[in-house]
């Protein structure tokens, strides 16, 4: 897979959502936070043998003001241990020729107040897609408020299913139908 070719496609998908979000930023003046460190983490339990991967590529933003939160994940760059795990991942199961990226698009709708420090448990309600498939998700998490920034702590189950994703038959058995998703995202306002 040429990663080159595919760069520009991902750039696009990113662009175009992220400029809906910074278009009602400009006319509104709002502040605005943006991702500046990642680590997304996917496990799936199998009998035959776990898979797990990590990704620090994401990108996103925050609108405190009105709780609009959007995230853009690309998937060619969750790195695994084994090169071969991810080459099935990236041409059998997520086919990253054809659906680049991973996003969230939603609302913030717990009670937060973006202008004090501290913990919130927070749930954000909005379209989780996948594999070019889109599901209304409720996500929980925690965000902390802290020194400017803030930092979104989550972890969610993805149901393959859900998503179109399609195992083989032979390899049910390496691979879990529910995958756990664990994501630590920090925001740092944009300037």
């Amino acid at each position: 897979m040429d990663t080159l070719k595919t760069k520009p496609k991902i750039m696009k998908t990113v662009l175009s959502i992220l400029a809906n979000i910074l278009f009602l930023t400009v006319i509104n003046g709002q502040d605005i936070y943006k991702i500046t460190e990642s680590n997304v983490h996917f496990f799936s339990e199998a009998p035959l043998e776990n898979i797990e991967a990590d990704n620090s590529k994401c990108q996103g933003l925050i609108k405190p003001e009105t709780k609009q939160v959007a995230i853009i994940i690309p998937i060619i760059e969750f790195k695994f241990e084994k090169p071969l795990m991810e080459e099935h991942f990236n041409e059998n199961y997520m086919e990253t020729s054809k659906f680049k990226t991973a996003s969230f698009q939603g609302k913030i709708i717990s009670e937060i107040d973006f202008s004090k420090a501290g913990k919130y448990e927070a749930t954000a309600e909005g379209e989780l897609k996948i594999h070019g498939v889109s599901q209304k998700r409720k996500i929980s998490g925690e965000l902390e408020i802290k020194d400017g920034s803030i930092t979104l702590n989550t972890k969610f189950n993805v149901a393959l299913e859900d998503h179109d994703i399609e195992i083989p038959k032979m390899v049910i058995e390496n691979l879990a139908e529910t995958i756990e998703v664990d994501c630590m995202l920090i925001f740092e306002p944009k300037k």
